[in-house]
């Protein structure tokens, strides 16, 4: 089979477009999984310690809910006042039939007064997957 004279005269080359595509995509993927991985943990929150703990998988729905020892509430990111989360968790509650997962990342510091409105209101929304995110020792 004969070459045709054009292709002889430049030579075969490489296309790298189709290799620049995906390295652009790749490079899209890995910037938003990473500010979607610091956009939960942004506040430093010193957690208490507890003797033992389990790993747990995490369901389809979680609700993480942050207070910091300045008595901040933040839900994922976003900082809220205390009924506004309240009501999020009654919301979270009533949404779907799929189970909900409420975790509680507290400061150490943080008296059981803040926590315990946001706990009688996972109760009312029948939320009884809570969880409090702790250090072990």
């Amino acid at each position: 089979m004969r070459v045709p004279s054009s292709l002889r005269q430049r030579g075969l080359r490489f296309n790298v477009t189709p290799l620049i595509d995906v390295i652009f995509i790749l490079i899209i993927f890995f910037l938003v999984a990473s500010h979607v991985v610091r956009s939960e943990a942004r506040e430093e929150v010193a957690l208490p310690i507890a003797s033992r703990s389990t790993d747990v998988e995490s369901p389809p729905r979680r609700l993480v809910i942050t207070i910091t020892a300045d008595g901040q509430f933040l839900v994922g990111n976003q900082a809220e006042e205390m009924l506004t989360v309240e009501q999020r968790i009654q919301l979270a509650g009533a949404e779907g039939d799929t189970p909900v997962e409420v975790r509680f990342r507290v400061d150490r510091d943080v008296p059981y007064e803040k926590v315990e409105p946001l706990l009688m209101a996972c109760a009312k929304a029948k939320i009884s997957d809570v969880k409090f995110a702790v250090v072990t020792k």
